[in-house]
């Protein structure tokens, strides 16, 4: 009997596997869990694109459809407004041209007939209502009235006198009194050669116009009427409507300023909304291809790897002999050892680091080139020019008339100056001069040396040193200039400022002229001397940069110097409200110095502030190039807390730029800038110094504690007094609020105003040198770039040479009186060290 296992018919129905089946078998289920794995992955990464594509395209299928509709809806409202004035400005302007060609008013203007003029006009006026006034002038004969209906300013003579030379007049608006009138002028007659033997001015009432602007529904949106000249600011003459719902519109009225600005409202942007109808369809469709490529990608990519021929299957990686991977890699080793941290800066705080590349960055010490040496004077000839060193100064040239100055001297600097400029590849230069009572034969004689040298001279006459500038800026002939001036000192000095190839004269280069005239190292030629009154197109610059948002009431402190001769026509320009004061020109300066610096000289601007309640109240050295300002409560803002309004407005808009200050300012201007996002550099004093600086480093701000402020956001980046106030207005109105209010907001520790202590010119540089050297100042940290400023925790102290007159100048700043009286009693006691004899009253 033959014993069966139990166990034998389930092994014939179930039979064994092979090895090699189990893994075949383990490998498919591995398979199949890849693909799961890489469908789910390719799944999550479907759902992210189209997350992504979806996002997109609501924004240019739904949002972007929407927003390009209420583009469209608000440029149809702003085009067919703005065509609607055209239409009506041309009609107007036809009138007055038509106007203007009347035989009987060409001949009664060639005739001068006035009283013809007047009846011809007074009958157009009473056949047309909407005229407020028709004025027929004859060339230059036009003049400032004010108190006329239809008033007219310095731009409606502008506007006159363009008409008269025949040049393009088109149709301007004229805010008078939060009401505005339309002016249109026409040469008479319109056609013909030359300039015109009069001009036509009609002004219109704006009635008609204002109710094509009011056609428009309300709760559409805000429509503006405005007006804007070249780059500046628009003023807005009418506005209707309401709403700020999405961006604006805007569209030019041809042959005109005036333009149409329309604002959506809510309402208008909810008509017109879009459905996102499509959008649902396009990123169903986009999902669900999506989900099916992901299906497809899942097989393609996840795929069984056949082993090599006669090896069966491939092994898992993790079976995979890497014994002679190792090797390869420990003998590579071998070889060339792997790189170390580097242990460099291990013991290094970064933080020390950034701070001391910071202050080299801020004192400009590793920034500065080499000065190159001047040429050694060679002697002078006999009987030639006496050459006083302490005329030729850090920055200009400067000194006593009649002792130092003389007029035979400024033809030597001529020579000099002319040589100097040709060999530097111009061929003609600037000439200006301010308003001192030798200014004018200095000039001329200075004109004679230029002419002699064969430069050619622009001479563009009695103007502020910023306008000089302006005039090497825009001029095509020349990039330099020269300005006779003595800046702020007082009646018994005069100098020369120059400029050659756009840079200011400094240091080495003045030592250069004088290096000439001792060596009579001149060239020799015939220039020719052309006049230019560049005046108008300086006012006009700013006019078209600087807008004012408000009215302001502003007392002109011209210290009897040459900028009472432009302030005035330029803020007046500006829409201000000017009220002059010592601005008759004198050169003697009866009233005090044109050095606004000195709390002394500030006193009558301060008692004229609080006399006419003005908004604000400016005060300009001699020459214009250096700016302080005195608030209603008759509170002095020193240039460096200026300077901090300036930097916050400026940095707004470019956050990162540099801002230069000179060793005089407050360390409070320091923090400020960085606190806006800017890189503070203190720097030298003095206005060519800073200028070369500005130039090195790209600033668009910089200032000194004296005055200067230079600009070169929207300007030039020359210091302008002028200027500086045209924007602090700007800025001012735009805030709409009180001066004093807008300053509060930059507290100021207690401080010392300069302090001026007399020193004789041969020995105040070696003054300095000594404390420098010999000065015990304890813990405070030195920095010697222009004299010695002593920095402490608590406050700083400041000593420098004047490079402007035979002096040195103090400052000081704490954070208490107390600190302040210390600072001031160590830097007295130090200085007497050396020098005794010092009169040091504080």
């Amino acid at each position: 009997m033959t014993d069966t296992p139990a166990n034998s018919a389930d092994s014939e129905q179930q039979p064994k596997m092979t090895r090699a089946e189990r893994r075949a078998q383990d490998i498919k289920k591995q398979l199949h869990a890849r693909r799961h794995r890489m469908l789910f992955l390719l799944v999550g990464i479907t759902l992210l694109i189209n997350a992504g594509v979806g996002y997109w395209l609501y924004g240019s299928m739904v949002e972007g459809k929407q927003r390009q509709r209420v583009a469209d809806a608000a440029a149809h409202a702003a085009q067919s407004t703005a065509q609607s004035i055209a239409t009506a400005l041309h009609e107007r302007q036809a009138l007055v041209k038509g106007w203007a060609q009347d035989p009987a008013l060409v001949a009664a203007m060639e005739a001068g007939d006035a009283e013809t003029l007047a009846q011809i006009t007074g009958q157009r006026m009473a056949e047309h209502p909407e005229l407020l006034a028709l004025r027929a002038f004859a060339a230059g004969k036009a003049q400032i009235d004010r108190e006329h209906q239809a008033p007219l300013r310095y731009a409606e003579i502008d506007l006159i006198r363009r008409s008269t030379r025949r040049q393009e007049t088109l149709p301007e608006a004229a805010p008078i009194d939060g009401q505005w009138q339309l002016q249109i002028a026409s040469a008479v007659p319109p056609q013909g050669e030359g300039d015109a033997p009069g001009s036509l001015l009609a002004t219109f009432d704006t009635d008609a116009l204002k109710s094509m602007v009011t056609a428009n529904e309300q709760d559409r949106g805000t429509l503006i009427l405005q007006q804007s000249f070249s780059s500046h600011r628009p003023y807005p003459l009418h506005r209707h409507g309401s709403g700020d719902a999405a961006p604006p519109a805007e569209a030019k009225i041809p042959g005109s300023y005036l333009s149409v600005h329309f604002t959506p409202s809510q309402k208008l942007v909810e008509q017109s909304a879009e459905l996102p109808g499509m959008w649902l369809l396009v990123i169903s469709l986009c999902v669900t291809t999506g989900l099916a490529l992901s299906l497809v990608l899942s097989r393609l990519l996840v795929r069984s790897k056949p082993g090599p021929t006669g090896e069966g299957l491939t092994l898992p990686q993790q079976y995979v002999d890497t014994r002679s991977a190792d090797k390869s890699k420990s003998d590579a080793a071998t070889d060339q050892e792997a790189p170390q941290p580097s242990t460099l800066y291990q013991n290094q705080d970064i933080l020390d680091i950034e701070v001391i590349e910071e202050d080299a960055d801020i004192l400009g010490l590793d920034s500065a080139a080499p000065r190159k040496k001047a040429p050694s004077a060679q002697p002078a000839v006999q009987d030639g020019p006496h050459l006083p060193d302490e005329i030729f100064r850090s920055y200009d040239i400067r000194g006593k008339v009649g002792a130092a100055l003389t007029p035979d001297l400024a033809y030597q600097i001529g020579l000099a100056l002319g040589s100097e400029v040709q060999d530097q590849g111009e061929t003609s230069i600037v000439v200006a001069r301010d308003g001192r009572s030798h200014s004018p034969e200095l000039c001329q004689r200075l004109v004679d040396g230029l002419l002699e040298s064969g430069c050619d001279v622009i001479n563009i006459g009695t103007v502020p040193t910023p306008v000089m500038h302006f005039a090497v800026c825009e001029l095509e002939d020349t990039n330099s200039g020269v300005m006779v001036t003595a800046s702020h000192n007082g009646a018994e000095y005069n100098g020369f400022k120059m400029v050659i190839g756009g840079q200011t004269l400094a240091d080495g280069s003045i030592q250069d002229i004088r290096s000439r005239i001792a060596s009579g190292k001149f060239l020799e030629g015939e220039g020719k001397e052309t006049h230019e009154d560049i005046t108008p197109d300086y006012i006009d610059r700013i006019f078209s940069d600087v807008a004012l948002a408000g009215q302001i009431r502003i007392v002109i402190d011209a210290g009897n110097a040459i900028t009472g001769v432009v302030a005035p026509a330029l803020f007046e320009e500006l829409g201000c409200e000017v009220i002059p004061l010592h601005c008759e020109l004198d050169g003697r300066f009866p009233n005090h110095p044109p050095d606004p610096s000195l709390v002394e000289n500030l006193q009558d601007l301060i008692a004229k502030v609080k006399e006419t309640e003005a908004d604000l109240g400016v005060a300009f050295d001699g020459d214009g190039d250096r700016l302080v300002v005195v608030t209603p409560a008759g509170k002095i803002i020193w240039p460096d807390h200026l300077l901090m309004l300036f930097a916050k407005d400026i940095l707004s808009r470019n956050p990162g730029a540099d801002v230069l200050f000179d060793v005089k300012c407050s360390k409070q201007l320091n923090q400020l800038i960085s606190s806006y996002g800017g890189r503070p550099i203190m720097w030298k004093t003095g206005h060519s110094h800073m200028k070369r600086k500005m130039a090195e480093t790209g600033a668009l701000l910089g200032g000194e504690y004296s005055g200067h402020i230079f600009i070169k956001e929207r300007w030039y980046g020359f210091d302008d007094g002028l200027y500086t106030a045209a924007r602090l207005l700007e800025i001012i109105t735009l805030r709409d609020q009180p001066i004093d209010d807008v300053f509060a907001a930059f507290p100021m520790l207690p401080s010392s105003p300069e302090i001026r202590v007399p020193v004789a010119e041969a020995d105040k540089f070696k003054l300095i040198e000594r404390l420098i050297a010999e000065g015990d100042f304890q813990s405070g940290k030195a920095t010697t770039i222009d004299g010695l400023r002593v920095d402490f925790s608590k406050g700083w102290g400041l000593v420098r040479a004047s490079n402007t007159a035979a002096e040195i100048t103090l400052r000081f700043e704490a954070e208490s009186e107390e600190t302040l009286n210390k600072l001031q009693q160590l830097f007295k006691r130090e200085l007497l060290k050396i020098d005794k004899t010092l009169k040091l009253d504080f």
